[in-house]
């Protein structure tokens, strides 16, 4: 269906403050086509004060009395209050009216509903509802097998007959339950839901009547009896637990319920001065309010999930970007640890170099104060191997042979280097 034209009207935190401290709450309702809640709500979602007791009758007699002052809120002062004023809704604060957010079909549904009218039940049962026949072909079953002997009696009729809609009267009130659900049926259908009939969970065996608008169940129906609990006393009686017992009477009155699984409020119930016929047609439109409204709500439910998703996404790449920075440093600092301790033992080698170079400095002029060793001596050996290891202990000279840098090879390897060796010329 086409956009419902409109208007908004749209206030600054300030410019709302000035407003209700200017006018009472009722004639600026009235102002804007909303009720007084409406405006009470805005001032505690922004953070607006109200006028106090007194305020407006010291106005009256020509007084000045001095507003609360607005006080500081940025973030409320960031939001502006947006009012919207469809024809035929009352004005709604920062979202149109909850019926035009239904979904087209179901508020085509709607439109369809509240144009058609009062329900009318007819005086007598007339081309009634297939599901209507077939509850009332069940009772007249029910009854005439209830008038047979105990021995005569069979109810293996029940699991072939069809099921119909759940009534539950007593016998005077029969006719006119099916009339009430017959009206009821009809419009339903009319309006374009359906009504079919369903197990309950696991009780293939107990059926329900259930209510469905734009292809979604939207509630299970029963009409039923209310019944007044009576305490009946039988001194006569041979046993004590018949002789004070409690008995539920019906007492003609008729309700519309979710069925003996729903504890709310019947959706309605006959009254002193009223009848269940008064209200089918408000019944059918409220249903296609909880339809849109279950639309809404199901809209809501998969968006809320949608950001649940999405804020689950975004915390694993924050937790891998996270990792992955963690990962570097860790990697970047083990390179780092290796490089100083390196430097260290190098920083170490050169000191115990110079440490070796210091001692056979001190043992060559201790051995040889003339400056003068034989070159052939242990003592030129020996300082020739000395200064040798302190070379190899430096980091910044080439390192010299050594036997320390020999190693056993494994088999092959010595077996290799055994035939190296005889390859060679002799002596060598």
């Amino acid at each position: 269906m086409p956009p419902l034209q409109h208007q908004t009207r749209t206030f600054s935190r300030q410019e709302f403050y000035d407003r209700v401290w200017l006018i009472s709450v009722t004639k600026f309702a009235a102002e804007l086509g909303c009720t007084s809640a409406t405006i009470n709500r805005v001032c505690e979602s922004s953070n607006i004060p109200r006028p106090y007791a007194g305020y407006w009758v010291k106005i009256a007699h020509g007084k000045s009395p001095a507003p609360t002052p607005l006080p500081d809120d940025p973030d409320a002062e960031s939001r502006p209050i947006v009012f919207y004023q469809y024809d035929g809704y009352e004005t709604t604060v920062d979202e149109p009216p909850r019926e035009l957010q239904y979904d087209d079909d179901i508020l085509e549904l709607l439109q369809r509903a509240k144009s058609l009218g009062p329900v009318k039940v007819l005086e007598k049962l007339s081309k009634p509802h297939p599901l209507v026949l077939a509850t009332k072909d069940r009772i007249d079953l029910d009854v005439a097998a209830a008038k047979l002997p105990w021995s005569q009696r069979n109810s293996a009729w029940r699991e072939k007959a069809p099921h119909g809609v759940t009534v539950e009267v007593s016998a005077p009130q029969v006719k006119r339950a099916l009339r009430i659900m017959d009206a009821l049926l009809k419009r339903v259908e009319q309006v374009g839901g359906k009504v079919e009939i369903h197990s309950k969970p696991y009780q293939d065996y107990h059926k329900q009547t259930v209510v469905k608008f734009g292809g979604d169940e939207v509630t299970v129906l029963r009409i039923r009896e209310k019944h007044n609990q009576v305490r009946k006393k039988n001194e006569d009686t041979k046993y004590s637990w018949e002789r004070d017992r409690t008995e539920l009477v019906p007492t003609g009155l008729l309700l519309i319920d979710e069925g003996p699984s729903g504890y709310g409020k019947p959706f309605l119930a006959d009254g002193k001065s009223t009848k269940l016929e008064d209200g089918l047609d408000a019944l059918v439109v409220a249903l296609v309010r909880t339809a849109g409204e279950n639309r809404i709500r199901r809209r809501e439910r998969e968006a809320a999930e949608r950001k649940k998703l999405q804020a689950e996404r975004v915390r694993r790449e924050r937790e891998a970007e996270l990792k992955r920075l963690r990962d570097e440093l860790a990697q970047r600092q083990r390179e780092e640890h290796a490089r100083v301790e390196q430097l260290i033992q190098h920083a170490e080698a050169m000191r115990r170099s110079r440490l070796v170079r210091e001692y056979l400095d001190e043992l060559f002029w201790l051995r040889a104060p003339d400056g003068v060793v034989d070159i052939d001596s242990t003592l030129a050996e020996y300082l020739r191997w000395g200064f040798q290891q302190a070379d190899r202990l430096d980091p910044l000279r080439p390192s010299p042979p050594s036997v320390l840098d020999e190693r056993i090879e494994d088999a092959e390897e010595l077996q290799e280097l055994d035939r190296k060796r005889r390859s060679l010329p002799f002596g060598m």
